[in-house]
């Protein structure tokens, strides 16, 4: 068994140790370990995601990877070039395709970008096809979940 300072400093290093499997039985469902690896505080927690396309199959990927329940995904679908009713005060933001970090940097306020983590990667009409797509979705979504384990 590793101390908490030991697993702390393999997460910070982007290393996830191992453990052996043990029986069915024993395990706990994953559900219920997504929703206990980043606690919320009262719904306060939540991430703005900017993604062309409606909340769908992406909403629970994103979810689980990070460790949030689907509720505290706050999706925003961008309307001739601007984002309506866009929440500021979000803990981070995470915008699903290149070209509309242009279209959060022109919605959102100076020292808002400035006090915000903002995670750029790419859209999920790329994952579908592209494992290298994939697989920076995966490296950048790694240090939000650490950023948003922080906040909480």
């Amino acid at each position: 068994m590793m101390s908490a300072l030991r697993l702390r400093q393999l997460d910070a290093m982007g290393i996830r140790p191992y453990r052996l499997r043990t029986r069915l039985s024993a395990v706990a469902p994953p559900a219920a370990d997504a929703a206990e690896a980043v606690p919320q505080a009262q719904g306060a927690l939540h991430l703005a995601v900017i993604c062309e396309e409606p909340r769908g199959k992406a909403s629970a990927l994103i979810a689980a990877a990070l460790g949030l329940a689907e509720s505290a995904l706050r999706w925003h679908v961008p309307r001739d070039g601007r984002l309506a009713e866009l929440d500021q005060d979000a803990a981070a933001f995470l915008v699903l395709g290149n070209h509309l970090a242009r279209v959060l940097g022109a919605e959102l306020p100076t020292a808002a970008q400035q006090a915000a983590t903002i995670v750029v990667t790419a859209a999920p009409a790329q994952w579908r096809g592209d494992a290298m797509a994939k697989r920076l979705l995966w490296q950048a979504l790694r240090p939000l979940r650490r950023h948003l384990r922080e906040q909480v």
